[in-house]
This record gives structure tokens, C-alpha cells and sequence, in this order.
């Protein structure tokens, strides 16, 4: 997913979408796990409408962010 949380376009994907998300691109960095990332950390980032820089959710073993 491109456009992050703190957007219109994202918010709304990540808000009203059902899918598993297990990438995110935004200007404050990468946020990326294979299992999917937190879905309740982050309809909170997308109701707050905050970069995922403010991701304070559990990611797996395999996931990482990489912060610009």
C-alpha cells in the first residue's frame, strides 16, 4: 500500500478495507510484516490520521520499520 494512514486514500483503505496488509509505504518510512501488520494499531494511526512513524503495534519475527 502507498500513501499512508495519515491520508484520505489510506485511511479509508485501511479503515474500510478487509484485506490482510503486509506493506506500507508513507513519507516517514516503510512499515512491512509477512504475517500482516497490526490491524488495530492501525485503524488507531488512521483514525488519528498519524504517518506510520507513530506505529506502536506488535509487529512478527519477520517484520520490520525502517524510519526515514
Amino acid at each position: 500500500m502507498t500513501g499512508g494512514p495519515d491520508g484520505d486514500l489510506g485511511s479509508n483503505e485501511i479503515l474500510m478495507g478487509e484485506e490482510k496488509i503486509i506493506g506500507i509505504v508513507d513519507g516517514s518510512g516503510v512499515l512491512f510484516d509477512p504475517e500482516g501488520i497490526d490491524k488495530e494499531a492501525l485503524n488507531q494511526l488512521a483514525k488519528q490520521r498519524r504517518m506510520i512513524s507513530s506505529f506502536n503495534g506488535t509487529l512478527s519475527s519477520k517484520g520490520y520499520m525502517v524510519l526515514i
